[in-house]
């Protein structure tokens, strides 16, 4: 099965995590907040399929391209 993985478009502390391993999720479905500047922005999911990891826990810092979730399609 191929996989997508989503990226951090921006770098930021990790507020939120809405899934984990083996969580089914929609095209569009929040799947983490990155705070950045006092703003907490949603990263969606690119495709519907399967989480097969999480790389990120809440208050950990991620740099612009940092891998944060994993999915299969």
């Amino acid at each position: 099965m191929p996989s997508v993985e989503v990226r951090a478009e921006w770098p930021g502390r990790v507020a939120e995590v809405h899934v984990g391993a083996g969580d089914r999720v929609a095209a569009e479905q929040e799947l983490i907040t990155i705070e950045s500047m006092k703003m907490l922005t949603p990263v969606p999911s690119p495709a519907a399929g399967t989480v097969h990891a999480v790389a990120v826990a809440i208050d950990d810092f991620v740099d612009e391209g940092a891998v944060l979730v994993t999915i299969t399609t």
